[in-house]
């Protein structure tokens, strides 16, 4: 399953929902990695992904950084093995729902 792009990208001031944060993230994987969204699932490994690197990777996590004005811990962006993962650290930054210690 594949979220599609909503056309109107949310920014740090505007909250997103789970499925634009799925969708921009798609779109930002897409174009990095130069393929179609509709090749990226959900449940997709990344590092599986075709034409997926480290260095992609890192730049679509510093895109979706950039987007909502948001800074992962790195760990934490190493731990996501999958896009849905990813996603999951998204939407956690993006709501709020972060708690530090």
């Amino acid at each position: 399953m594949t979220a599609e792009p909503t056309g109107h990208e949310p920014t740090a001031h505007e909250p997103a929902s789970r499925a634009q944060i799925a969708a921009i993230t798609i779109e930002y994987l897409a174009s990095e990695l130069e393929v179609s969204p509709a090749e990226i699932g959900l449940t997709d490994p990344l590092k599986a992904l075709p034409g997926a690197d480290s260095m992609k990777l890192l730049r679509v996590v510093s895109k979706l950084e950039r987007q909502w004005d948001i800074e992962f811990d790195d760990q934490a962006v190493f731990a996501a093995d999958t896009v849905e993962e990813l996603v999951t650290l998204v939407h956690t930054y993006v709501s709020g729902e972060l708690t530090t210690p």
